[in-house]
């Protein structure tokens, strides 16, 4: 996204923290050594493909920012990128044991939510999980501003999840919400 070429140094210091840190470790420590795992927005990889490299996976990371790949590329200069949409990224017939997209679908306005989960499941294993965050109420709204840069957010509720989910042979397992708001979604193909 080009907003977050405008404050990618900002957005680097800032995410430095926690958040995501214990999901992503529970996703990594339930896969197969050496699984290969989808990091959709990865940004400058900290600190969720960290976590990913440190259970030993190997990442492929995926963002439309070219900023924050620079940043990554720096951070982590053996992972291989994709600097590109989600929805529309080519993913060279790859296959993944799992994918994770933290911070990232509720930036997408709802049609590109749908073209981005079919990507994304295209290109999972059956039987691999898929972990993702985004709001819990259908709609969209404008949300606070990110060092100046204004964003709006788009989401499905719950049960909008899970229809859109099934509709690419994803199964959503389970739903949490952090300490930060965070709403988590597990899901997981069927085949």
């Amino acid at each position: 996204m080009h907003e977050y070429d405008l404050i990618a140094d900002w957005y680097a210091s800032q995410r430095a923290g926690r958040m995501g840190v214990p999901e992503v470790t529970a996703l990594a420590a339930s896969l197969p050594a050496g699984a290969w795992v989808l990091d959709v927005g990865c940004g400058t990889g900290l600190p969720l493909t960290r976590v990913l490299l440190e259970h030993g996976c190997h990442v492929m990371g995926v963002d439309s920012s070219r900023e924050l790949l620079a940043r990554f590329q720096v951070n982590f200069p053996h992972v291989p990128v994709s600097c590109a949409p989600i929805q529309s990224c080519e993913l060279h017939e790859r296959t993944f044991d799992a994918a994770i997209a933290w911070g990232v679908l509720f930036h997408l306005r709802h049609e590109e939510q749908e073209q981005a989960i079919a990507n994304i499941a295209r290109a999972l294993k059956p039987g691999a999980a898929f972990l993702f965050t985004s709001g819990d109420a259908h709609g969209s709204i404008d949300g606070e501003p990110m060092n100046g840069v204004p964003f709006r957010y788009h989401s499905y509720s719950v049960d909008g999840y899970r229809d859109l989910l099934r509709a690419h042979r994803l199964a959503l397992e389970a739903t949490h919400t952090d300490p930060g708001a965070n709403v988590y979604y597990l899901s997981r193909k069927t085949g």
